[in-house]
């Protein structure tokens, strides 16, 4: 049966790997129920102590013991881990444990007597719990990496994602939809769902195409059509070209004529037509609705150089 301590520490650990590393509670919750004065968490790139994260590096008198086995102070007598701790211990034990991706060591210390044999059959009971937080938060890290990538990806693409249920009530809105939604006049956002018109002009820079759901819900895509093609210089580094000659293929890029591109960028019309003439010959493209094409069609506009809103220089 499971007291009230056991509760407790088997909570801060599940806790810590649910919310991806508060590592520090849980080894101040294992001190306290094992009666450490200290503990630290090792991994091959970081390390915590129950007060913060540190910069120590993995003691180097843990390399080629075994996993899974909890070393009493006695064992680890010989070996260069006390030093990494900090102050002199009189007693300390540690346990390592491997994760599905790599490994790590808990490392006890207390500075006045010794541990009992309870209190490492104790730290032994709990490492396939704390094996199982560490790999959780490992998982939630990737995926919250995976998620912020995919968020950026998004932005840049102006398109977010907003779901309402079959009585129509919102669901699920994304951070771009949210962005979006909050720009459009107020007279525009009532009756996002009318199915007379799937795909519908919102503003003059949203355009948002409903589809049904199987549950009798509808998902609705949204399009930031206001979008910025990446700065000159990345479109120069891209295409082979200049940089004058990349400023002019953004604006042509982004729908201005070339005598309203030669006058926002302070050329001549003269100058304007031969950087045309450059463009084309070095991208074998053979009209601006082929540049149009090549700017916005392919990997370019995922660059995070976004450059300036459409229609500036």
């Amino acid at each position: 049966m499971l007291t009230a301590q056991d509760t407790a520490v088997l909570l801060a650990i599940s806790q810590a790997g649910a919310t991806v590393g508060n590592w520090p509670g849980m080894l101040r919750a294992l001190c306290e129920y094992l009666q450490a004065d200290s503990a630290r968490l090792h991994l091959p790139l970081q390390g915590w102590g129950d007060d913060g994260p540190h910069d120590r590096p993995m003691p180097q008198g843990l390399a080629l013991l075994r996993f899974g086995r909890v070393y009493t102070g006695e064992e680890l007598s010989e070996r260069p881990v006390v030093p990494d701790l900090g102050p002199p211990a009189a007693d300390l034990r540690a346990l390592g444990l491997r994760l599905a991706d790599g490994y790590a060591w808990v490392v006890l210390l207390r500075r006045r007597g010794a541990f009992r044999a309870a209190h490492s059959a104790a730290l032994a009971a709990l490492a396939p719990h704390l094996a199982q937080a560490l790999d959780l938060a490992a998982r939630l890290g990737t995926t919250a990496e995976d998620a912020a990538r995919s968020r950026a990806l998004l932005r840049r693409l102006g398109t977010g994602m907003v779901a309402w249920d079959c009585r129509g009530r919102m669901t699920a809105c994304d951070p771009v939809a949210g962005d979006i939604l909050a720009r459009l006049p107020a007279v525009a956002q009532p009756d996002l769902l009318s199915e007379a018109q799937p795909l519908r002009k919102l503003a003059p820079h949203a355009e948002m195409l409903v589809e049904p759901r199987a549950d009798g819900g509808r998902v609705g895509y949204l399009r930031d059509t206001d979008q910025a093609l990446p700065g000159p210089r990345i479109i120069a580094r891209a295409l082979g070209l200049t940089l004058p000659e990349a400023r002019l293929a953004r604006a042509l890029g982004q729908g201005d004529t070339l005598r309203d591109a030669a006058a926002r960028l302070g050329l001549t019309l003269e100058t304007a037509r031969h950087y045309s003439k450059q463009i084309y010959a070095k991208t074998g493209l053979r009209s601006q609705t082929d540049l149009v094409r090549q700017l916005w069609r392919g990997a370019l506009i995922l660059s995070e150089d976004r450059g300036d809103r459409p229609g500036t220089g």
